[in-house]
């Protein structure tokens, strides 16, 4: 065994947490990919809508600051990552499949779109990019001629989710290899590399403020939240916010002065309030051991967070951070995704179970679960932003659902990948919306 499978071996054995001569390296990398694939997914954090809309802290949500159609050229477009390493375009208008764009060999990780919709950065962080030794990249993809750039090397083996600052001028991604895990900065003018930040092992969510003056970083290893100053790239002091282990995505109010970061580690699970003025974390709010997705309404007075257990959506009041009573939302296989349509009037959540369920915010109640399909449960949820279509990933089925939100209805599933079975799903990471 040389030194490069050794190696490999060490930190696949340390992500899946099996004896790494018990399996091929070959299949212990297949199952980490899946494993981080299906982490993505889970926490929410590389379900990348357009990078405005993240950074306005509100999920799959629209139009944050910006972003503006009357700049963009780009076709109104669904992007749908493939772990088979393309990203395949959907055009909105008529809910067809374009062809796929090739962007490296295993996984498509995470993606975000810049402000002005030119471009959307497509992160292969399986480190499989057809390199020896394997390294990780990020493509530049072109959304008016939909055509991939020179791939920008950012690390080995494993990397993403991605964030981009609201005026567009960087993008961070996490990279994690071995004991290490740093912050990638990109410049996108010149699509160049800067010095990585380190931030800790294991590194999971990113999300940059509304004034795009600071970038979180959560580190699952250490339980901590890092700062990052974008302009000047430093890490701050790490903000602690739990035991580790696993994080469900951070997401910040519109105003930018809080950041909610979903912890779930030890039988517990908590939504942290992070004080963005002080970088100090408020109390704890109990949400459920399966806390998963988190997403904050448009006026930004409730979060709305996932507990996969009981299958429930737990609203919190944000300005006194106070949890209100558990939406049943689905079976024990609960939610995996929220999202919020731009008027903020209702609440769409992905359910392992295959079906969405739309929620009334007004009222906090449930609606009538859409049935999407899929036994390995529903992939990443986007909104467009004049909010009359949800699209839903199938993880298992390889397709990608538009629900009309008038009505409610799902409409004809469109094929974007093969189907699969369980454990070895061909898509679906995650998903970007252009205008």
């Amino acid at each position: 065994m040389n030194g490069m499978d050794r190696q490999m071996r060490e930190l696949l054995d340390a992500a899946v947490g099996e004896p790494p001569h018990q399996v091929s390296v070959e299949a212990v990398r297949r199952r980490v990919i899946r494993r981080r694939v299906m982490e993505y997914v889970a926490t929410g954090a590389a379900v990348a809508v357009t990078a405005a809309a993240v950074l306005a802290g509100i999920g799959a949500l629209g139009r944050g600051p910006g972003r503006s159609a009357a700049a963009s050229t780009a076709v109104p477009t669904v992007y749908v990552c493939n772990v088979k390493g393309t990203v395949i375009p959907i055009r909105i208008a008529t809910n067809t499949a374009g062809k796929p764009i090739r962007v490296g060999f295993l996984a498509v990780t995470a993606i975000a779109i810049t402000p002005d919709e030119k471009t959307a950065y497509v992160v292969e962080g399986s480190g499989s990019s057809g390199t020896v030794p394997p390294i990780a990249t990020v493509i530049p993809i072109a959304t008016a001629t939909n055509t991939a750039g020179k791939p920008i090397k950012v690390g080995r083996f494993f990397a993403g989710p991605i964030a981009i600052t609201p005026d567009g001028k960087t993008a961070y991604v996490v990279e994690s290899s071995g004991s290490s895990g740093a912050v990638i900065p990109i410049a996108t003018a010149t699509n160049t590399v800067g010095k990585p930040i380190k931030v800790g092992r294991l590194a999971g969510p990113i999300a940059i403020t509304p004034d795009g003056k600071t970038a979180y970083v959560a580190s699952w290893s250490l339980g901590t939240v890092i700062p990052i100053a974008t302009a000047t790239n430093t890490a701050g002091k790490p903000i602690k916010v739990g035991a580790g282990l696993e994080f469900g995505g951070i997401a910040f109010t519109p105003d930018g002065k809080t950041a909610y970061v979903v912890e779930s580690s030890g039988g517990s699970g908590a939504v942290i309030p992070i004080d963005t003025g002080t970088n100090t974390a408020g109390k704890p709010i109990k949400v459920g051991a399966s806390a998963g997705g988190i997403a904050i309404t448009p006026d930004g007075k409730t979060a709305y967070v996932g507990n996969q257990g009981p299958g429930t959506v737990i609203p919190i009041d944000t300005v006194t951070n106070t949890a209100g009573k558990p939406i049943r939302v689905g079976t024990s296989a609960g939610p995996s995704e929220i999202a919020i349509t731009p008027d903020g009037k209702m609440a769409y959540v992905g359910n392992l179970n295959g079906t969405v369920t739309p929620v009334t915010i007004a009222t906090n109640t449930a609606g009538k679960p859409i049935k999407v399909g899929g036994f390995l449960g529903v992939g990443p949820i986007a909104i467009t932003p004049d909010g009359k279509t949800v699209y839903v990933a199938s993880r298992n089925l390889g397709t990608v659902i538009p629900i009309a939100t008038a009505t409610n209805t799902a409409g004809k599933p469109i094929k974007v990948g093969s189907s699969s079975v369980v454990g070895d799903t061909d898509t679906l990471p995650c998903m970007a919306i252009t205008p």
